[in-house]
C-alpha cells in the first residue's frame, strides 16, 4: 500500500513537471488582464473607486488606509493614482509587455485596493488575485504576446501552474455548489433561487419579469447548481483527457467522460451560464475573472489546431 502512495505520488509530480506550449495560460493571462483593465477603467469613469476606496476625510468609504498610510493616506488623489497605475499594469498583462513585472505590479496594487474597504470586496476579486498570482509564476507571456516578438523567448514552459489553475475551476463552482446547498438551489426545493435574484434592482438589469417565466428560472436554476456540482468532476476530467492512469477505477472513469465529452460540455455549460448571468444580471468583472480560467482547461496544442482551423 505504501509503495501504491508513493509510486502515484511520483506520477503527479512526473505529469505537473511536464513542459508544454505557452498558449493556453496565455489566453488566461489576455482575458484577465483585459477584466481587470475594464472593470477598473469602469470604477473610475463612474467615480466608484473613489467612492468605495477614498477614506472617510475625502468623503469616501473606505474602513482603513493600508498601504497608503506610508504615502499619506487614502486621498481621492492618491487612490486615483494607485488605480490607475493597477489599470496600465493590467493593460500591459493582456499585451505581454514586460509580461511578469506587469503582472507583478497589477498584483500587487490590485490588493492594495482592495485592502481599503473589505465591505467593497467581492468573490471575483479574490479570484482575479490568485489567478494573477500563478500567472506571475508560470511563462505566460512567452506566447500571444508582445515579448514573445521582442524578446523571441522560447514558448516552452511548466505545466503545474496551469493545472493548479483548473484545480481553481474546481474549487470555484464546487464550493459555490456546497454554500447554494438550500431550498432554494437544490433539486426537490422551490428552485426559485434565480426568480428571486433577477427581482433585486441591485442585480437584476430588468425592471419587470412575466409570470411565465417563473418555470423557466425554476429550470435554470436547478440546472445551474447541479452544474457548478459537476465542477470537482471537471477538474478531474481535465486532468484524465492528459494522462494516463494506470488504476483501473481511473481508467475507466477516464474512458467515460471522454466518451460522452464531459470536459467539452462541461466547458459549453459554462460559457452560456455566464452569457446568462452578462445579460440578465449586472455582476461587475465576476463572468470574465472566472471565463479566464477556461482557457487552461484546453491543451495548447487543442487551441493550436482550432487557431489554425480558423485561419484556414
Amino acid at each position: 500500500m505504501k509503495q501504491t502512495i508513493k509510486n502515484g505520488w511520483a506520477r503527479m509530480i512526473a505529469f505537473v513537471q511536464q513542459r508544454e506550449d505557452a498558449t493556453s495560460l496565455a489566453l488566461t493571462r489576455i482575458i484577465a488582464g483585459t477584466t481587470l483593465f475594464c472593470h477598473l477603467v469602469h470604477l473610475l469613469w463612474t467615480n466608484a473607486a473613489q467612492f468605495v476606496w477614498v477614506d472617510s476625510a475625502g468623503m469616501g468609504f473606505a474602513s482603513r488606509p493600508g498601504w497608503l498610510a506610508y504615502v499619506g493616506g487614502g486621498t481621492s488623489n492618491n487612490v486615483v493614482f494607485l488605480t490607475c497605475v493597477c489599470a496600465a499594469a493590467s493593460l500591459l498583462v493582456a499585451l505581454g509587455l514586460f509580461t511578469r513585472a506587469a503582472i507583478f505590479i497589477t498584483w500587487l496594487s490590485f490588493r492594495a485596493l482592495l485592502d481599503l474597504n473589505s465591505e467593497a470586496r467581492s468573490g471575483y476579486d479574490s479570484l482575479l488575485v490568485n489567478t494573477l498570482f500563478l500567472l506571475l509564476l508560470s511563462g505566460c507571456g512567452r506566447a500571444l504576446s508582445l515579448d514573445e516578438r521582442i524578446f523571441r523567448k522560447s514558448r516552452d514552459i511548466a505545466r503545474w501552474p496551469r493545472m493548479l489553475l483548473v484545480l481553481q475551476i474546481g474549487m470555484l463552482y464546487g464550493g459555490t455548489a456546497v454554500m447554494k446547498a438550500s431550498n432554494g438551489w437544490v433539486p426537490g426545493g422551490d428552485a426559485d433561487a434565480l426568480w428571486f435574484i433577477l427581482h433585486q434592482p441591485m442585480w437584476s438589469r430588468f425592471a419587470e419579469l412575466p409570470a411565465w417565466s417563473f418555470a423557466l428560472s425554476q429550470v435554470a436554476t436547478t440546472l445551474t447548481w447541479l452544474w457548478e456540482l459537476a465542477g470537482p468532476l471537471f477538474a478531474v476530467s481535465v486532468w484524465l483527457r492528459e494522462s494516463t492512469p494506470s488504476a483501473r477505477p481511473l481508467a475507466w472513469l477516464k474512458r467515460v467522460l471522454d466518451r460522452v465529452r464531459f470536459r467539452e460540455l462541461w466547458l459549453v455549460a459554462g460559457v452560456g451560464v455566464h452569457v446568462g448571468i452578462e445579460i440578465s444580471m449586472e455582476v461587475g468583472a465576476f463572468s470574465g475573472a472566472s471565463l479566464a480560467l477556461y482557457a487552461c482547461a484546453v491543451r495548447p496544442l487543442e487551441w493550436r489546431r482550432l487557431f489554425t482551423r480558423a485561419r484556414g
